[in-house]
């Protein structure tokens, strides 16, 4: 399979959550001028009732071309696969502007991403993915990123400048600390360089759990940006708390960078 380089890679499955992931991929595509590449696994993709396990994908593919005919991107291309779904992201995440996913946001555990796909993929993709779920404030120009000072944290700073430069969006960096009066100066480090870059930049030191705080700024975002660390064999099996924590809770589509 040929992803085109620097596309909008999307794992689609033909659920709800799916169909919402399509749409926030469409429009992304359109902004940034690229192609959308949407990639359908034949073991991972919802039944309906009365199509048998092996024509799943044929059928889901079948809706999903009827909904690409609207699309709003200029390219889109549709490629099936018959292995897990995760791999075949993960292996396109490499050509990738973004992958993107959707966030199951139904049943027992209604706010937690905990689809193995959605686990697989951001511990292992090359580049940043977005898991996506409805906006609370859709369309409020707003990038929020947390910040540390750590490398993952300036990667995830820069990603979001470049995404705000792109779209037209603002940032608001937060940098959640646990006690009062406290500075960092890498933290401030990173702000300077930041700075430099033209794009309208809010930055906001606020004490409290940053997963938390993180969660409730996003309740007026359109993507909240977090880093995560490499890909070292323990970092694979783990994504950090905060980033697990944010993925749960956020009420805006999510971007994990490392």
């Amino acid at each position: 399979m040929m992803t085109p380089e620097g596309a909008i890679v999307l794992g689609y499955g033909g659920s709800e959550h799916s169909k919402i992931a399509l749409t926030w991929a469409d429009n992304i595509a359109a902004e940034l001028s690229r192609p959308l590449q949407v990639i359908v696994s034949a073991l991972h993709v919802r039944g309906a009732a009365d199509v048998p396990q092996h024509l799943r994908a044929g059928h889901v593919t079948d809706e999903l071309n009827q909904l690409l005919a609207d699309a709003k991107a200029a390219q889109t291309s549709v490629t099936n696969v018959l292995n897990s779904p995760g791999e075949a992201l993960v292996r396109e995440s490499k050509h990738a502007y973004l992958t993107v996913l959707g966030a199951r946001t139904h049943g027992p555990l209604q706010s937690m991403v905990y689809g193995s796909v959605s686990q697989h993929v951001t511990r292992q993709a090359t580049g940043p993915v977005v898991v996506v779920r409805e906006p609370y404030a859709p369309r409020a120009g707003l990038i929020v990123v947390g910040i540390d000072g750590s490398e993952p944290s300036k990667h995830a700073l820069e990603f979001a400048m470049r995404h705000a430069r792109d779209t037209g969006g603002r940032i608001l960096a937060m940098h959640v600390h646990k006690h009062d009066g406290h500075t960092d100066g890498k933290v401030d480090q990173v702000i300077a360089e930041a700075r430099l870059n033209g794009v309208p930049l809010e930055i906001e030191h606020v004490r409290g759990v940053a997963s938390e705080k993180l969660a409730e700024a996003s309740r007026e975002a359109d993507l909240l940006v977090t880093g995560t660390r490499g890909r070292s064999p323990l970092s694979t099996l783990f994504l950090g708390s905060v980033t697990q924590e944010v993925l749960q809770h956020s009420q805006c589509p999510v971007a994990v960078v490392r």
